[in-house]
């Protein structure tokens, strides 16, 4: 199968003037542009500027006749042979205000983002009550080295809801300053804490954007987010935009548009070998046909006791699910021991109810406690605890969410695993009994329980539920085929909290090329030497394993820089191991800034396999559940996901410099990735982030929360964290 061309969300344009008159300025203003530190000192030689000029700006006009005026090329063709035109950097500053200001005479809130992008907010539908929605659209001013030309990228970003009153409305009396984001004052978007001299004297023409906090304090629900096609909807959504707004005539006064999309040929491999996963009995491409049909890949001879820990009104929805893990309804689910192969026993006595909602913990350890003293708990067995939390964990209440925390810890204090169930989401909060008379006795044997009736659909969770379970008891529910290389693979993610204000660091360490993970770590983000330390470990176990190691593969969530490079070089050097390191490093968060769509399917998703090159070793890459063209019936609960934005540094030992990824080594870095996303155990619906940066980052979100870090050997080598 050969690769098919890809339309991207990219347009041509050229500049439509030869020469580029500003004006200087030592001090920033509205609509000025800085010059970068290099282009700065060559204007200050130019123009003979004095140290007074420590930062040099500049505007599109000015009335000052005193003003240094400088007129140059847009480019070498335009230039004299003893003059100097303007720098890259400098036009792409230029033609991104441009944009701006044009999209601000049409009256549309601009602001521009981190990285000096033109963000358009134009207005759609809001999802929430007396609000204003805006759709974003970014536009991104490149150059294009090698075809040496300027490309625009079109970005189809989030819809923000700006309410309908204004700030200084009694409604946001009695909220906190900082839980205000963005405001939309005319044309302007800005933060609370950096608002306007002129927008404050005119508070009622300025108005919020919601953001979690607000959204919180305003005790507005969050929609269910749209799982559709995001190909065919955002394809549109910049068609549309491209219509509207790039085909006026006003953009030729400083530019000319190819209103094209730039169209580029990718390269491609068949992955659908890769999808062909080993269960217990047979193989499969889909975990959710594969588990029910097969069973997991390893079996679990332990005996393993299940109990149950909630607030005492929700033990109607234990009894609910005690039948569900039976198996009593096997149209829905076929139960814990038919699904997975595994004895479903539960204890009557073991159960924990507490009363307190708000601070259940000292129940709970004292009722655990207890148990161990009368050994209704003993070493022997081995226990799971579904925790029945009466709490959503999006609650706002920064004590109400470390219940969750706190109880994972002290359970896997005492070696329990948990597995988390939402009572809101299982049983919902207009709570219904089954009509029949059915009951149940609890604990005590004499007062009679009535079961839940559960929210339709709620049985589809319960697969998902047994997987994460079971993975977390440390066993493998599925993986892929033995690999020949001799290679450790090593998955480093972030996850910044909110709640304590610092970005951690997980990493996971697997030993087999199928996918056997055993080592996980957690760490802040400036504990690189420690990480080092624990890479090294790593390393050294897997070579006492294993004859030879033939390379280490760390997937990093963001690029490696020599100074992070450093300390694992060191480690391995002190192993006495000269083998080379390569950095795959990938984009949490899929690529949404540039796109290729394929055109002649209706879904306009291309098929998995494709890559393509965007610069010097960077990569987009497409993993989905697309095998094959002309594949139009697609499953909605996969997903449709933008493709991966990949960066690969290849260093050799002791080197410095990455060095170049020869073509017949980029494929199968690219297959692995494609593999290891296969193995997310905590849903039997297929994930397309590679679970060497999804289990590092479920980590890195939950340990920091906990007291102790030395949770023994079961905090470090099973995958409690799912």
């Amino acid at each position: 199968m050969t690769a098919k061309p890809l339309t991207l969300n990219v347009l041509k344009f050229a500049q439509a003037n030869e020469k580029i008159t500003v004006y200087l300025t030592k001090t920033p203003a509205p609509n000025a542009i800085k010059f970068s530190e290099r282009d700065a000192l060559q204007l200050k030689s130019d123009n003979e500027l004095g140290d007074d000029w420590t930062a040099v700006y500049c505007v599109t006009s000015s009335d000052d006749n005193n003003s240094f005026s400088v007129t140059k090329a847009t480019s070498p063709e335009y230039c004299k042979a003893d003059e100097d035109c303007w720098s890259i950097s400098f036009l792409k500053k230029y033609y991104t205000l441009q944009l701006t200001l044009y999209f601000k005479s049409l009256g549309l809130p601009c602001r521009n983002n981190f990285v000096s992008d033109t963000e358009v907010w134009v207005k759609t539908n809001s999802p929430y009550p007396n609000c204003i929605g805006y759709k974003a659209y970014t536009l991104r001013v490149q150059f294009n080295y090698k075809e040496k030309s300027f490309e625009m990228v079109l970005i189809s970003g989030e819809v923000h809801s700006v309410h309908s009153k204004s700030i200084n409305d009694p409604l946001f009396s009695e909220i906190d300053a900082d839980d205000f984001g963005w405001m939309v004052y005319g044309t302007e978007i800005m933060k609370r804490k950096f608002i306007t001299a002129n927008a404050q004297r005119n508070l009622s023409q300025v108005f919020p954007s919601l953001n979690p906090k607000l959204r919180s304090q305003l005790k507005f629900a969050v929609p269910t987010p749209d799982k559709g096609n995001r190909y065919v909807k955002q394809f549109a959504e910049m068609e549309q935009f491209k219509i509207q707004f790039l085909s006026s005539d006003a953009l030729t006064a400083f530019m000319t548009i190819d209103l094209n999309w730039k169209v580029e040929t990718p390269h491609f491999f068949d992955t659908t070998a890769l999808k062909n996963l080993q269960f217990g009995d047979g193989n499969h491409t889909q975990p959710k046909y594969g588990m029910p049909q097969f069973g997991p890949k390893e079996l679990i001879t332990d005996e393993v006791v299940f109990f149950f820990i909630g607030h005492a009104n929700d033990t109607p929805l234990a009894a609910t699910l005690n039948d569900y893990f039976k198996g009593n309804y096997p149209s829905e689910f076929k139960g814990i021991s038919e699904y997975l192969k595994m004895m479903y026993c539960t204890e009557p006595k073991l159960s924990i109810w507490f009363e307190n909602k708000e601070n259940p913990l000292p129940e709970i350890e004292a009722a655990l406690k207890a148990k161990k003293e009368q050994n209704t708990i003993v070493n022997s067995k081995r226990y799971v605890a579904i925790y029945l939390s009466p709490h959503s964990k999006t609650n706002p209440s920064n004590s109400i969410r470390k219940i969750y925390y706190q109880l994972k810890e002290l359970l896997l204090m005492h070696g329990i695993v948990s597995q988390t169930i939402d009572v809101g989401k299982a049983w919902g909060y207009q709570r219904s009994l089954m009509p029949a008379p059915t009951v149940i006795d609890n604990n005590d044997g004499k007062k009679p329980i009535s079961k839940a009736l559960v929210k339709q659909g709620f049985h589809y969770s319960l697969a998902n539920i047994a997987v994460a379970i079971y993975a977390k008891l440390g066993a493998t529910p599925w993986c892929f085929e033995k690999q020949e290389t001799k290679e450790l693979v090593i998955g480093v993610s972030a996850y910044m909290s909110r709640d304590l204000g610092k970005k951690y660091i997980g990493s996971a360490f697997s030993f087999t090329n199928e996918g056997r993970f055993q080592g996980f770590e957690c760490f802040s983000e400036h504990q690189i030497s420690e990480l080092a330390g624990s890479i090294k470990m790593a390393v050294k176990d897997f070579c006492d394993a294993n004859t030879s190691i033939s390379r280490l593969v760390i997937h990093f969530y963001k690029k490696l820089s020599y100074r992070d490079l450093k300390p694992i070089q060191n480690a391995l050097a002190e192993l006495k191991l000269s083998v080379p390191v390569v950095v795959v490093s990938i984009n949490k968060s899929f690529s949404d800034d540039l796109v290729g769509f394929d055109l002649s399917a209706a879904h306009k998703m291309p098929v998995s396999g494709h890559y393509l090159s965007i610069n010097n070793y960077q990569y987009l890459l497409y993993n989905n559940q697309l095998s094959k063209y002309g594949q139009e019936k697609m499953d909605d609960r996969e997903g449709y996901p933008f493709p991966l934005k990949i960066n690969i540094q290849k260093f050799m030992p002791n080197e410095k410099l990455s060095t170049s990824i020869p073509d017949e080594e980029i494929v199968p870095i690219f297959e692995q990735v494609c593999r290891f996303s296969l193995l997310y155990w905590k849903s039997v619906s297929r994930q397309w982030l590679p679970v060497t940066l999804r289990y590092p980052e479920m980590l890195a979100q939950i340990a920091p929360h906990f007291k102790y870090k030395d949770l023994g050997q079961l905090g470090s080598e099973c995958l409690w964290f799912l």
